[in-house]
């Protein structure tokens, strides 16, 4: 039976009473069909990530089954440890190559063949001391010597041989052993004052 005025008047309710009855069964009915229509729209949003659950699963056994993020991230931070390795090394290698090109400078090895000795040298046996010295430069020295002796300068073709004046001569171009400056200062002094030398000449 249906829930009406007509309904509650046979129970001899006052038209207040039926009122009040009604609206407080309206209020309990609205608030009913709002709970249902939440459900039904919550019942919606689970059968839609339901929906999702296949995608998600296979995201997630990609994830497992290939290169996740903890993978990634311990591979750059290996390629950046390896690159600053590498960084390091290219500069000790270059302290190395000044070094031992000092090393064949002092050994009298030709300027111009060093570049050329420079790149066929293996450097990765080479170390430097504390005070970026080569390690055994003895040895590498009897190396340098043993190896590219064919560029090494006659060091005795540097020497420059200063000649020697004649004696008696010193650089006045005659035999009286006088200076040309004394000569002309001699020669002053005859013209101004008439002095005249040990042979009677003015």
């Amino acid at each position: 039976m249906a829930f009406t005025r007509n309904f509650l008047k046979t129970m001899s309710l006052t038209d207040e009473q039926v009122q009040a009855i009604m609206e407080e069964h309206t209020n309990v009915t609205e608030a009913l069909k709002g709970k249902i229509k939440a459900a039904e729209d919550q019942a919606a949003a689970f059968k839609a990530d339901a929906d999702k659950l296949p995608d998600i699963q296979k995201q997630l056994d990609d994830l497992k089954n290939g290169e996740d993020w903890k993978s990634k991230y311990e591979k750059e931070h290996e390629d950046f440890d390896s690159y600053k390795k590498k960084i390091v090394q290219e500069q000790e290698t270059e302290k190395i190559k000044a070094a031992y090109s000092k090393l064949l400078t002092d050994e009298h090895i030709n300027e111009k063949h060093i570049g050329k000795v420079l790149k066929l040298t293996d450097f990765s046996e080479m170390k430097l001391d504390k005070d970026g010295n080569l390690e055994n430069a003895d040895d590498l020295k009897k190396a340098i010597n043993d190896e590219w002796g064919e560029f090494k300068v006659n060091v005795s073709q540097r020497k420059q041989t200063v000649p020697t004046p004649p004696a008696g001569n010193n650089g006045s171009g005659g035999g009286s052993g006088m200076s040309r400056g004394a000569e002309l200062a001699k020669r002053f002094n005859r013209e101004r004052y008439g002095i005249k030398d040990d042979a009677g000449k003015e």
